[in-house]
């Protein structure tokens, strides 16, 4: 066993599945304990802005599209900030839609029972208090939206459509995504999968956007979607780039020295974990590929 590997399972709380992969093939290690496929939280949006990238390679939508135009009249509120007419995809998978105040949270079951049935009402609710592009608000509600879009777009719900155009092709096994009362996924959050399959998704962002010789997004998707932080951001002024989830989840990977990395886990202080564990990242890159 690696040290990266060792630098998991010495930490204090619990991490219940790790994964790295590279051109040697695939490392893993799981708890005894833990579920085979395990919550992957925010990691989800990294998923979701993929499967809007694969609509973006199609033509079937830009990400200056204005999210408004793919709903009817009858699917939104009546009464709405008029700043919604002028949001962009790419602003939602920025969590820029200039939303600063979001009063209950998609993901949390108990706001569900503030929320009510109808999830998308609710996000076109919510009030613009700030010019769309100019201010970040992190929320769910931005990847709820944009899992609408993809079955607005598609006809086909938000996981539906990523079986078909991204789990299938990497040869993903077991995995769920919870829903809203309406039966659209959460798309901000709760992606159950396991590790070793989630890391074929950093893989291939690794490669340019190949997976074992299929395609399953542009060089131009991977390339913007760093550039411009869609669910993916670079890890200090290291050559790896990452999405995290609540509690200590993660995707990352490198395409210098192409690799990626995934784990579960669960921590009171994730982001120190997180970092802690990029660390072992950076230098088990460092061990195999040499420094930058």
């Amino acid at each position: 066993m690696n040290s990266f590997f060792e630098a998991f399972i010495n930490e204090k709380e619990p991490v219940y599945d790790i994964a790295y992969i590279s051109a040697e093939g695939t490392e893993c290690w799981r708890s005894p304990v833990a579920n085979n496929a395990n919550n992957s939280h925010s990691v989800t949006k990294f998923f979701i802005a993929t499967a809007i990238g694969t609509l973006v390679d199609s033509g079937r939508l830009t990400v200056d599209s204005k999210v408004k135009s793919f709903f009817t009249k009858e699917q939104m509120p009546e009464k709405m900030s008029p700043e919604w007419d002028e949001v962009t995809v790419a602003q939602a998978m920025r969590h820029r839609m200039g939303i600063e105040k979001i009063p209950y949270n998609i993901d949390n079951d108990n706001d569900i029972g503030f929320i009510g049935d109808d999830f998308l009402r609710y996000v076109f609710s919510l009030e613009i208090t700030h010019e769309p592009g100019s201010f970040r608000q992190y929320s769910d509600e931005a990847y709820y939206l944009l899992g609408r879009i993809i079955h607005a777009v598609t006809g086909l719900t938000a996981d539906e459509y990523l079986k078909k155009a991204v789990f299938e092709p990497l040869g993903f096994r077991q995995w769920a995504m919870a829903k809203c009362p309406k039966g659209f996924p959460i798309c901000g959050g709760g992606f159950f999968a396991r590790s070793d399959d989630l890391a074929k998704l950093g893989w291939a962002y690794a490669n340019d956007g190949m997976y074992e010789g299929k395609r399953i997004i542009s060089k131009e998707w991977t390339d913007a979607a760093m550039e411009n932080d869609y669910a993916c951001t670079r890890f200090r002024d290291t050559d790896i780039f990452l999405k995290t989830g609540a509690c200590g989840q993660i995707v990352a990977f490198s395409k210098q020295r192409p690799s990626g990395v995934s784990w579960h886990g669960y921590s009171t202080d994730s982001g120190l974990r997180n970092d802690r564990m990029l660390e072992a990242y950076c230098r088990l890159l460092d061990e195999r590929f040499g420094k930058l």
